[in-house]
């Protein structure tokens, strides 16, 4: 009889194990699978990963700064139907922002990226087109840049020195030939993935849960963006931050002491 209890709960202790290294599996999967779905920069877990200096020649994610400011980059490659009023939108809450126009958008909308510049907001370098860059051999890759930063520099009136590369492909290859040309390449903490319309709720609850000081945050001229962009502005008011063009952030965290914000003032 004892010989019977000891092996019945030595098959109970082995199934135990068994079911304990499978539930383990199971969650090793699931991290995994979701850590897959997070932008680059953060752990696992949905947790931010530890910020590491910023370099010229590397892709930026999101900047180490002790000032609590977070930054809005907003791709163009079309949208004119929408950009007058997100123009206005932060004219009247008195925000700037970094514009990506593409060239071949540009060239088609000049009015609308010399608004943006005399709006106050940074207007950056999308490449001409909306090539896959890392299908692009180096020289092909400046010719992309170069090309658009004349267009951009000639309607802006000032030359640009971040690059959004078209499709967010990028490489060390990529960032390397952007920094050989004076170019930061700006990447995102946070992807409002708002080209495929969703819900402007579905676009403030990616946002919202996950801004912090130094994040970047993709979007695109779409009427979900513009619907959600009172709530998202507000929800960064709430949590302390101020929203400033990604140049001045990466200045920020290039810098070895902090450095006030300009102040803004929306333009009558």
């Amino acid at each position: 009889m004892r010989r019977r209890r000891v092996r019945f709960w030595a098959v109970r202790l082995d199934r135990l194990v068994d079911g304990s290294l499978l539930v383990a599996a199971a969650l090793v999967v699931v991290a995994a699978w979701y850590g897959a779905t997070l932008e680059p920069g953060w752990g696992s877990l949905g947790v931010l990963a530890p910020l590491e200096p910023l370099r010229p020649d590397r892709a930026v994610y999101r900047v180490p700064t002790r000032e609590p400011w977070v930054a809005l980059a907003v791709n163009v490659d079309w949208g004119d139907e929408v950009l007058p009023q997100m123009l206005d939108l932060f004219k009247r809450e008195g925000v700037r922002v970094t514009f990506f126009p593409t060239g071949r958008w540009a060239s088609h909308s000049p009015g609308l990226v010399r608004r943006m510049a005399a709006d106050g907001h940074e207007v950056g370098n999308h490449g001409f087109t909306h090539d896959h860059p890392r299908a692009l051999a180096d020289g092909d890759l400046a010719r992309l840049i170069r090309q658009n930063e004349e267009l951009i520099a000639s309607l802006a009136g000032e030359q640009p020195r971040l690059f959004a590369p078209p499709y967010g492909e990028v490489d060390d290859r990529v960032a390397r030939v952007a920094s050989d040309l004076g170019y930061w390449t700006v990447m995102w903490t946070i992807d409002t993935i708002d080209w495929q319309r969703p819900a402007p709720a579905r676009i403030v609850q990616r946002v919202v849960p996950r801004l912090a000081a130094g994040a970047i945050v993709l979007m695109h001229p779409t009427e979900p963006t513009l619907a959600a962009l009172p709530e998202i502005l507000a929800a960064i008011r709430e949590k302390g931050l101020a929203v400033v063009p990604v140049g001045q952030l990466i200045e920020q965290g290039s810098l070895k002491e902090p450095k006030e914000a300009a102040p803004v003032e929306p333009r009558a």
